[in-house]
C-alpha cells in the first residue's frame, strides 16, 4: 500500500501485504539493529511504522488473540524512542495511544452525523487500552459502547535512549457487522461512520481511508509524546478528556480473581485507575479488567 500521507509524515514506513504480527516484526527489527545484523542499515528512527491489513497471528493484552478478515482492519506498530525521558511513566503510553486513535477516528463519525443531521457518536478510551464508540443511549446507561481498536505496548529491552516502546494497534475499519468477532466489537463501517465509500482496504477508497487514519493517528501520538516531555499535566488532561471510564460505575476483575465494584474517579500519577469504593476509601487499579456496569 502506498500510504502517501503516512510516508510523508514518518521517517520509515514498512507496509506488509501480510504479517503474523506487526509488533513482533518491529520488535525483531530493533533486535537485529541492536545485534548489528546484516541488512539493517543504521538505527531505526523514532516514529518507524510497520503495518498490514492482514495480520494472521496478532495478540492483545493478556495474550488474547486478535485476528480479523483480510483487508478490513489495520494492524500497525509504531516505534516510540526514549519515552522514559518524558514526565510520564510508561503505563501512560497505551492511554496516550488511545487518545490519539480517538482523535483520528472521531472526524469520521462527525462527518456522518453532519450529513445525516444527527448527534455524532463519541469515540473515547476505555481504561486501560481499548478505544470504543458509543451513542447517546450508551452514554445515558454508562456503557462504553463497542470496541473499535485495541492497543498493546511492549517495552523493548536495553533501549539506549531509555524506554524504547513498540505501540501496537488493531483498528477495525471496514468489517461488516455480520463478520464482527463479538457483539461487543464494531468497526467504522458497522458503526455508521463516513468511510468515503470504501468497501475493502484493497480498493482505492479503502487505501485512502487507511492512509488517512494511520497518518492522523501517528501525527497525534507523536504530538502527545512530545507534549508528555514538555507539559506532562497537559498530556494527562488530554487523556482524561477522552476517557469513557472516568465517572462511571465499574466492576474491576483483579489479577488474583477478586472482583470489586466502585466508581472510577481519577487517573493516578502512573496512569492507574482510582476507584471509589461504596464502603468508603478507594482502590488503585494498576492491572485488571474493568467492566462498565449498566
Amino acid at each position: 500500500m502506498e500510504l502517501p500521507r503516512t510516508r510523508a509524515l514518518l521517517p520509515d514506513v514498512r507496509w506488509r501485504d501480510s504479517s503474523l504480527s506487526t509488533n513482533a516484526e518491529l520488535r525483531d527489527l530493533v533486535a537485529h539493529e541492536a545485534g548489528g545484523a546484516a541488512g539493517v542499515a543504521g538505527r531505526l528512527p523514532h516514529g518507524t511504522l510497520v503495518a498490514t491489513s492482514d495480520q494472521t497471528a496478532g495478540r492483545g493484552r493478556l495474550d488474547r488473540g486478535w485476528v480479523t478478515p483480510p483487508s478490513s482492519s489495520i494492524a500497525a506498530s509504531l516505534l516510540v524512542r526514549g519515552f522514559g525521558a518524558t514526565g510520564l511513566g510508561v503505563s501512560w503510553l497505551p492511554l496516550l495511544a488511545g487518545s490519539a486513535i480517538a482523535t483520528a477516528l472521531q472526524p469520521h463519525f462527525s462527518a456522518a452525523a453532519e450529513r445525516e443531521g444527527v448527534e455524532a457518536k463519541r469515540v473515547g478510551v476505555k481504561w486501560p487500552n481499548d478505544v470504543h464508540v458509543r451513542d447517546e443511549q450508551d452514554a445515558i446507561a454508562g456503557r462504553p459502547g463497542k470496541k473499535l481498536c485495541g492497543i498493546l505496548c511492549e517495552l523493548l529491552p536495553g533501549g539506549a535512549s531509555g524506554h524504547d516502546i513498540v505501540v501496537g494497534t488493531g483498528i477495525n475499519l471496514l468489517i461488516p457487522e455480520w463478520e464482527l468477532p463479538t457483539d461487543r466489537a464494531s468497526s467504522l463501517l458497522a458503526a455508521g461512520a463516513d468511510t468515503g465509500g470504501a468497501e475493502t482496504l484493497a480498493d482505492e477508497a479503502g487505501r485512502d481511508l487507511a492512509d488517512r487514519v494511520l497518518s492522523d493517528y501517528a501525527r497525534e501520538l507523536l504530538r502527545l509524546v512530545r507534549l508528555a516531555g514538555e507539559d506532562p499535566g497537559a498530556a494527562r488532561a488530554r487523556v482524561a478528556r477522552h476517557s469513557l471510564t472516568l465517572g462511571t460505575e465499574v466492576r474491576v476483575h483483579l489479577p488474583g480473581g477478586e472482583i470489586v465494584d466502585g466508581r472510577a474517579r481519577a487517573l493516578g500519577d502512573d496512569g492507574s485507575l482510582v476507584v471509589d469504593l461504596p464502603t468508603g476509601g478507594d482502590l488503585t487499579v494498576s492491572a485488571g479488567d474493568v467492566e462498565h456496569l449498566r
